[in-house]
């Protein structure tokens, strides 16, 4: 056992203890995050070995796992207690708040399942209203991480809930975007639509335009107005009044999905602004499901999944016990 005496310089107050083990320690931060997890960082204790005043309140002893944002102030001392042989390396521990779940996170990316109610990022049309990337920066920040950057790489309404795709890092952000310019992410929805859409297969495909004055997006047939934006289904249940999709984004407008659904005459389940409000649901009855794309540094194939959410299985369930109440509608599945 080899016991390391870390001392916090003046101007090292208010930093984080896994940044002060990373500069005046010599570990990086994984190694840092793993010994706090391990409880082999103790303190704060005094330079002399007798006991420092407490006038901050704090315990002596083994920092808590997952204390990386725990601060420091100047003239404190931390033991570290090294064990031969063994490396230390930070616990897993999913992420979650407010409305999220982080399904995985490395260097580079950072994949997150969003509930629907909540912005995907922030919007002067909901000026106040809490978003996504505000409680995942917080979020980084309390961890410890000084500057922290997430770069959005696709969004969601926010009554739609499923997969986001953030970069970490610039060099990240510029091979993803790439890839959605060239259209090699695939994006799988599930979505519920209002009446029976035929055929079992098909390809919506139409230049969007918002209007300036109700923000609602539409199709237009001017010539040079609008972004092309393309949506393929596939029929995946068929149930009373209603049709399960699995949907294919080729593009990724604004609100894409439900506008082409709402124009063919099949707007989703429970949209208010497409549609009509449902009593079964209390959102757009969309899913993001499925995310596949090369990772941008390792060349790798990546394919993260999401569950579909309580309302939407609800949804489904009782659209499925009308059917049995009258039968005479085929199922597909």
């Amino acid at each position: 056992m080899e016991t390391l005496l870390i001392d916090v310089l003046p101007e090292d107050a208010g930093r984080t203890l896994q940044a002060v083990l990373h500069d005046r320690g010599g570990f990086s931060h994984a190694q840092a995050r793993g010994l706090i997890d391990a409880g082999a960082v103790r303190g704060p204790v005094a330079p002399s070995g007798s006991r420092p005043t407490r006038g901050r309140g704090r315990p002596i002893g083994a920092i808590p796992p997952g204390g990386y944002a725990h601060r420091v102030a100047g003239g404190e001392r931390y033991e570290v207690r090294l064990e031969t042989g063994r490396r230390y390396r930070p616990k897993a521990r999913p992420r979650s708040g407010p409305g999220y779940r982080v399904v995985h996170e490395e260097r580079e990316l950072l994949i997150v399942d969003k509930q629907p109610h909540l912005l995907s990022v922030p919007t002067p049309l909901r000026e106040g209203e809490d978003s996504l990337v505000e409680q995942l920066l917080e979020s980084e920040r309390a961890r410890g991480v000084r500057n922290p950057a997430l770069y959005a790489l696709n969004r969601l309404d926010r009554d739609t809930s499923g997969l986001l795709l953030f970069a970490r890092t610039r060099r990240a952000f510029e091979g993803l975007e790439s890839q959605f310019t060239t259209r090699a992410i695939e994006r799988l929805y599930t979505a519920v639509a209002t009446g029976r859409v035929e055929p079992e297969r098909g390809r919506f495909e139409s230049r969007l335009v918002e209007d300036k004055h109700d923000l609602r997006v539409r199709s237009t047939r001017r010539p040079g107005e609008g972004k092309q934006a393309i949506t393929e289904y596939r029929v995946a249940e068929r149930l009373p009044g209603a049709t399960v999709l699995d949907v294919r984004l080729r593009t990724g407008r604004r609100n894409q999905i439900r506008v082409h659904l709402a124009e063919a005459g099949h707007a989703l389940v429970g949209d208010r602004q497409y549609g009509t409000p449902s009593p079964l649901i209390d959102r757009s009855a969309l899913h993001a499901r499925s995310l596949r794309f090369r990772h941008p540094v390792t060349g790798r194939t990546a394919v993260f999944e999401s569950p579909l959410p309580v309302d939407l299985r609800r949804l489904i369930r009782a659209l499925r016990r009308q059917e049995t109440a009258a039968p005479g509608e085929s199922r597909r599945g």
